[in-house]
């Protein structure tokens, strides 16, 4: 398996090290993109990223937020061979978010397609609610699994519900959920 993740900006970059630092330290191998505005909408940024390692390689992706950091190996992705998607959401909200693991198997495909048709069609929903979408449509075989919120960590929001956990993913910026992108009201003001 393969950690793969982007950065756009300096800003992300200097987030990223700590995560390819926690990658190294566990022997887990990293693509790092860096993706500029010319290759596209930002909204499909991690479908680019995931498409990019798949192709390189045989192995397995795990797409993980440049913000993170591994404080565990992730062995349900590295161990387990039982299912061809893993993805983390929200237990009260049901939204997808944080890492998504992809098996590299010619099954995926079909979903890969549809991800990025549903992020064409739909360029004002978040890349994560595209992507539910996306497995929510007919037609795959795929076996989907819900990755533990261990994976998808912020401590401020998770420590209290989950006082005996012991975090694999840890997200600093932000409150490490998608949400869709900001809107300006319509009277120009904020």
């Amino acid at each position: 398996m393969r950690i793969t993740t982007f950065t756009a900006d300096a800003f992300e970059g200097q987030f990223a090290l700590r995560l390819l630092d926690s990658c190294r330290a566990f022997g887990i191998e990293v693509d790092h993109f860096g993706v500029s505005g010319d290759e596209g909408p930002r909204h499909s940024v991690r479908l680019r990223c995931l498409l990019r390692s798949l192709r390189a390689g045989k192995a397995d992706a795990l797409y993980v937020d440049p913000d993170a950091q591994l404080l565990r190996r992730p062995e349900i992705a590295l161990e387990e061979k039982d299912f061809d998607v893993g993805v983390y959401y929200d237990s009260k909200t049901l939204e997808l978010s944080g890492p998504l693991f992809l098996r590299n198997t010619p099954r995926i495909a079909p979903l890969l397609r549809e991800w990025g048709a549903v992020n064409k069609a739909y360029p004002d929903n978040s890349e994560m609610a595209n992507l539910s979408r996306a497995l929510a449509e007919p037609g795959h075989s795929l076996t989907v699994r819900r990755l533990p919120v261990t994976y998808a960590w912020v401590e401020r929001l998770h420590r209290t519900t989950y006082p005996q956990a012991q975090p694999v993913i840890v997200h600093f910026k932000g409150d490490g959920l998608e949400t869709l992108p900001f809107q300006r009201p319509k009277t120009g003001r904020f």
